[in-house]
This record gives C-alpha cells, sequence and structure tokens, in this order.
C-alpha cells in the first residue's frame, strides 16, 4: 500500500510539472505569434505607404513635369510629327 502511494505521488507531481511546463510553452509561442502579427501588420501598413508613393511618383503629371524642368523636354509641334503608316 505505502508503495502504490508513493507512486502515485510521484505520478501526481509528474504530471503536474508536465502541464506547468506545456502552459509555459504556451504562453511564449502566444506572445511569439503576437509579435509576429505586430510585425506584420506594421510591414502591410508600410507596404501600403509605398504603394503610395509609387503612385504618386510615377503620376503621369509628375513626370510631364520633371521632363520639362529638369530635362526641357516639351512636346513636339504639329509640324515635327511624322506618321508613319504599316504595310
Amino acid at each position: 500500500m505505502r508503495r502504490s502511494t508513493i507512486l502515485l505521488a510521484l505520478l501526481i507531481t509528474a504530471t503536474l510539472l508536465g502541464i506547468v511546463a506545456a502552459r509555459e510553452n504556451t504562453r511564449g509561442q502566444f506572445i511569439a505569434l503576437q509579435e509576429a502579427q505586430a510585425k506584420h501588420f506594421a510591414l502591410d501598413n508600410r507596404w501600403g505607404q509605398l504603394q503610395l508613393e509609387q503612385a504618386t511618383l510615377a503620376s503621369n503629371a509628375r513626370v510631364g513635369d520633371i521632363a520639362r524642368q529638369k530635362l526641357g523636354l516639351e512636346a513636339p509641334k504639329n509640324d515635327q510629327i511624322v506618321m508613319v503608316k504599316t504595310p
């Protein structure tokens, strides 16, 4: 009887230690998940900002302004345009 009581106490202790370890592991994984989700949210926001910036920088009006102001380009006059017909 005494031997089975000690064995039962050891099994209960081992089970409790296993439960504590599993809960701690779960907590650690949950914290890692929250950090990954926060990073994903931040990266998603940054991606949206970059797409907006790209759209702004690549707009036709901006490209035309840069072509005129910095490169000195201008639209061709009607007499400078040559129409080429394809066969």
